[in-house]
């Protein structure tokens, strides 16, 4: 029997970025460990406390929604350089 487990978008919750219901994992993260640095999805659910069926609602999400995965690694990307060149300015 398959399970549906939903991913849900809630404001305050992972600044609104979509998450896996129940959990504060959110999507892109499981999704760019998955999809893009070919961890198994066994090592991400065993890492993040997750079911099996919570890991593979995460990349297909991720891969169903390109444009909004790709505006949360641009945000993700912008906030790292910002922290960095702050770090840079302080030392």
């Amino acid at each position: 029997m398959s399970v549906t487990i939903p991913v849900v978008s809630t404001p305050n919750v992972l600044g609104g970025k979509p998450r896996i219901e129940g959990t504060r994992v959110g999507v892109y993260q499981v999704g760019s460990l998955v999809r893009e640095h070919d961890w198994s999805t066994a090592v991400v659910a065993k890492e993040f406390d997750l079911t099996a069926d919570e890991i593979d609602a995460a990349p297909e999400y991720y891969e169903s929604n390109p444009d909004e995965m790709e505006a949360i690694a641009e945000r993700a990307t912008a906030t790292r350089d910002r922290l960095s060149d702050r770090n840079c300015a302080s030392e």
